[in-house]
């Protein structure tokens, strides 16, 4: 990976040394935790290194946004590719940190998805045949077999899959309306997703396959972005539902509905630590977008026989 020299963050400084101490030990409040403090636009972040590190995609110029690699234990940044001038984003990291995927945009395709080796230095590409064609929101299955993305193409906007090679096209969903967001199960045998197939925005699940699609949960007003946790139990999303987009949690089979984020800004874009339950989401605050950790509720204790 060609990445410029690790450099400390602006506007970070003691802040994130903090940061990085309160990573040791349980969250005590419910207060949000603030992780950066430039307030530029932010998207899709995910965890690496067991939590330790984040990647994300950031405005860092006006005319390009970029993946930026951040270490929660010193507070250095780099970004991901230094001599880049196309734009980055939505990253997927492997959890033994191998695989590194992300979308990059293109003259024709618009985008396309890039699958980087980390390990042995290669690098592979999907490219859609359709001059007008868009990828976004890849995910690396767990078990390494697939990467499942939105895939707008002849045919519409629909869950597509490809191998580690970029390979094997699949279309994993066939329907009218959108098919966004996919998110694999930690076992790799389930995707939920967002579709708009039955009007609305609504979370769907399906097997990896694409068969045996069923709806999760149902709501007038838009519920996107799905995101499981490691222990596969729970589902965080984005929502809607209560007048502007919060972060909600659901267990696994869309019972339990819980909100996590209560603020009259923007709440976006949730993904699990992968050791503490805690998620990290993008949130807007007094016209700042930053990466914040706030705590995850646990998931529903069955009762006890009497």
């Amino acid at each position: 990976m060609n990445c410029c020299k690790m450099a400390p963050l602006r506007h970070c400084g003691l802040a994130l040394v903090a940061l990085s101490l309160s990573l040791l030990t349980p969250l005590r409040a419910a207060e949000p935790q603030r992780v950066t403090h430039d307030g530029a636009l932010k998207l899709a972040p995910v965890f690496l290194k067991k939590g330790s590190e984040i990647i994300y995609a950031v405005h860092d110029e006006p005319t390009r946004v970029s993946l930026m690699r951040l270490s929660l234990v010193d507070g250095r940044q780099e970004r991901v590719d230094s001599a880049n001038t196309a734009h980055q984003f939505d990253a997927d990291v492997t959890a033994d940190g191998r695989y590194l995927s992300f979308v990059l945009t293109y003259t024709s395709p618009q985008s396309i998805l890039v699958i980087r080796d980390l390990t042995d230095g290669t690098e592979a590409r999907f490219i859609p045949k359709d001059p007008r064609a868009t990828v976004r929101g890849p995910k690396i299955a767990p078990n390494q077999k697939q990467i499942v993305f939105t895939l707008s193409d002849v045919g519409g906007q629909q869950i597509a899959a490809v191998d580690l090679k970029g390979n094997n096209l699949q279309r994993l969903t066939d329907s009218t309306g959108i098919n966004a967001w996919p998110a694999i199960s930690p076992d790799s045998r389930q995707i939920a997703f967002g579709s708009s197939r039955d009007g609305g925005l609504h979370l769907y699940v399906m097997s990896a396959d694409g068969s045996g699609v069923r709806q999760l949960i149902d709501h007038p007003l838009r519920d996107m972005r799905p995101a499981w946790s490691p222990d596969g139990k729970r589902i965080a999303f984005t929502s809607a539902r209560d007048g502007n987009l919060e972060i909600y949690v659901i267990d696994a089979d869309g019972s339990n509905l819980r909100r996590v984020t209560d603020h009259p800004d923007r709440d976006d874009y949730p993904v699990w630590h992968p050791i503490e339950n805690r998620l990290l989401i993008v949130s807007e605050r007094d016209g700042d977008s930053d990466l914040y950790l706030v705590p995850a509720p646990l998931p529903a204790q069955p009762i006890a026989p009497r």
